[in-house]
Formats: C-alpha cells, structure tokens, sequence
C-alpha cells in the first residue's frame, strides 16, 4: 500500500510516527518521575513485622550509593520498629565475590542493626526474585514494608501485586547524579514489562490523529 502512496504522503506518516512516539514517551516519562518522587511522602506504617529491603549490585564488596539510600531508610525505619526484622535480598551478580544480602548484612550490622535482626536471602539475581525468595521467608499474615529507591517502587509494586503480595512500599531519594540513569532504565523496564498498553496507546493516538487530518 506504501507504495501506491506519494513520497510526501509516506514522509509525513513516518514524521507522524515518530513524532507521536516521542511525545508519548516524554509524557509518560514525565508521569513516572512525577510518580516516584511522590513515592517518598509515603510513611511507614504504625505496625511493621518485616522490612524487605531490595537489593542492587555491588562493587568490589562495598554497598553504592543507590543502595546505601535504601539501607539508610531501612535504618531510620527500624529505629521505631525494633521489634521487626530486616530481610537483606541479592545474591552474586556480575562475578562479585560476596553475595549482595552479605554486603548489604554487613552495612546494616556497621550501623547499629543487631545481626540477630536480620535475615539474608541470597539467590535473587533480579527484582522478580527478590520478592518472590523473600516471600518464602515471611509468614502470610505478617504486615512487610518493601525499602526500594524512589525509581524502582513502581515496578517492584506492580511484580509484587501480580505475586498476590499485599505489602506495603516505601522509598528512598535516589542521590541526583543517578537519577538520569537510574529514572529512565526503570522506565524502559516498565515499557519492556507493559509494551502492549504502549504500542495500544500509540496506535490509538495515530487513529485519532488520522481522524483528524
């Protein structure tokens, strides 16, 4: 049919294209980083039995920046709930020698956190595992708050609601240098994740689009 089609015709359909794609994208974009900022006003619930803390890569054995974030809001959370524990979730990643739970362990046990608090959950390679291994560990009627980074709460959610997983979720301020990174990798994450709700939205606006002209 394409070819049947007019050179001018065929370029402006693919500029439409493009331009509905790009203007879809920086929309959405926008909406997620409007939505994971808003994640840090959300407070810790009264009653907390577990803390999951998610887990990132680590480098040569010391915690990141990103992830020292989470621990830090992990901390400051168990500080009024002393009596729930703390499940640290990552294992060995990208040829580290220690086990991201080991790392993110020691971190907790350097700043105040009894060791006896907190329990190691060491095979999760991706946030899909993290929840689902961290699961096995915690009783079903126990009330959990998820500890994640602002960017990641949004899909680390939606994995756990499709679990069955009624948890509670709270972030922490991803450091500003990061955010480029880290915002716009999750975002691809969530597109890869719900790719059929993206291209339904960008051919519905190209219908309208058409309808319009």
């Amino acid at each position: 049919m394409l070819k049947n089609l007019p050179i001018q015709s065929v370029s402006w359909l693919s500029s439409l294209v493009v331009a509905t794609i790009d203007v879809l994208s920086t929309f959405n974009l926008i909406l997620f980083c409007v939505f994971s900022c808003c994640t840090r006003l959300r407070k810790c619930p009264a009653t907390v039995q577990g803390f999951l803390v998610l887990g990132a890569a680590v480098k040569h054995g010391q915690v990141p920046p990103v992830l020292a974030t989470r621990l830090d809001k992990a901390i400051n959370c168990w500080k009024t709930h002393q009596s729930a524990k703390i499940i640290v979730s990552g294992g060995i990643v990208q040829k580290a020698k220690e086990s991201e739970a080991e790392v993110m362990a020691a971190y907790l046990i350097a700043h105040g956190i009894p060791a006896r608090k907190i329990i190691r959950e060491n095979k999760a390679l991706n946030t899909w595992q993290n929840l689902a291994f961290a699961s096995q560990l915690i009783k079903p009627q126990e009330t959990v708050v998820v500890v994640t980074s602002d960017f990641h709460v949004l899909r680390a959610r939606a994995y756990a609601r499709r679990m069955g997983l009624n948890w509670s979720f709270i972030s922490s301020k991803t450091p500003w240098r990061y955010c480029p990174l880290t915002f716009i990798r999750d975002y691809l994450g969530i597109i890869r994740d719900h790719w059929w709700v993206f291209c339904g939205s960008t051919l519905f606006l190209l219908l309208v689009e058409f309808i319009l002209k």
